[in-house]
């Protein structure tokens, strides 16, 4: 043990100690998760970075049964950094918790966070959504037939490959179904879908890495039968620059009215925020900055 981590393990605090043991230890943040799960406890490489940063601690059972493991795996003694944890704080709404919220937490439900835990990737912020455009079509049945997503991206840090979509499905969705196509500029590398909810992960991979601060434009589109449908909405983890999103309703399923709603998730209750106007083409739609976490979509009433 080297004298700057003997001190970091006395003196504190514990994500300062438990950096300069990772930092010694010459493992990776993703070989550290990896062998962790040998041992049947699941972290992903967001929790662990945020801990040895400071952003966030362990304070759940699971995460202080990680520590353990960690005490462990990097030959430390035993309970010298949970020592370093102290009591467990309030948890209030001004947590990072509150403001950083998980991208599970934010689309919600069990089902996709299972789905996250399977791909760590998931809960990683590398790119900042400049643009995103999204244009839903709604067939004869008051069901969302076709999804078409445009996003301008640019990377947070080197050698940013991928986006990472989560889809949530109405009442009805054949998720099975489901088809994730590349439009431009990117490839469908891998789709995951739970096996019991509407729900599915894809992974989006540009056609070459991006170097930091590089941007890139990309389209998909997202087909089958995605449930009858009251509403479109989209999660939105940390701030977009420029959200649009427009609804194209079938010369048979016109409805009698349409309104812009938020959400804290798309779980949650709609909070109704004004009614919208039927445009050209039976086609209403909403653009907007999103400053904060959250959901925002087109609701309708037929």
């Amino acid at each position: 043990m080297t004298p700057e981590l003997a001190e970091a393990l006395q003196a504190g605090p514990f994500h300062t100690a438990l950096r300069i043991a990772i930092h010694s230890s010459d493992l990776g943040l993703d070989r550290i998760r990896h062998r962790l799960a040998m041992r049947g406890i699941t972290v992903s490489t967001t929790s662990l970075s945020y801990w040895q940063s400071g952003r966030s601690r362990p304070e759940r059972a699971e995460s202080l049964a990680a520590v353990t493991a960690l005490e462990d795996l990097l030959e430390l003694p035993p309970g010298s950094l949970r020592a370093l944890l102290g009591p467990k704080r309030a948890r209030g709404p001004r947590s990072i918790r509150g403001r950083l919220p998980r991208p599970d937490s934010v689309l919600g439900g069990d089902a996709v966070r299972e789905l996250c835990d399977q791909v760590p990737a998931s809960r990683e912020h590398t790119l900042d959504i400049l643009s995103e455009q999204v244009v839903v079509h709604v067939d004869s049945q008051w069901q969302e037939s076709l999804m078409e997503l445009s996003m301008l991206v640019r990377a947070r840090r080197d050698e940013v490959d991928r986006y990472i979509l989560l889809y949530r499905g109405d009442p009805g969705c054949e998720i099975g179904d489901m088809e994730f196509k590349p439009v431009r500029d990117c490839t469908v590398s891998e789709v995951l879908r739970h096996p019991e909810a509407p729900v599915a992960l894809a992974q989006i991979v540009f056609d070459q890495p991006l170097p930091r601060g590089a941007t890139h434009l990309f389209e998909i589109v997202v087909q089958g039968n995605g449930g009858a449908s009251a509403g479109h909405g989209n999660a939105f983890r940390y701030p977009v620059d420029h959200y649009s999103l427009q609804i194209r309703f079938s010369p048979d399923a016109v409805p009698r009215r349409v309104y812009r709603f938020a959400q804290s998730s798309l779980t949650r209750d709609k909070r109704e925020t004004g009614d919208l106007q039927m445009g050209p083409g039976r086609t209403v739609a909403l653009a907007e900055p999103v400053p904060r976490p959250g959901a925002l979509g087109i609701g309708w009433e037929h």
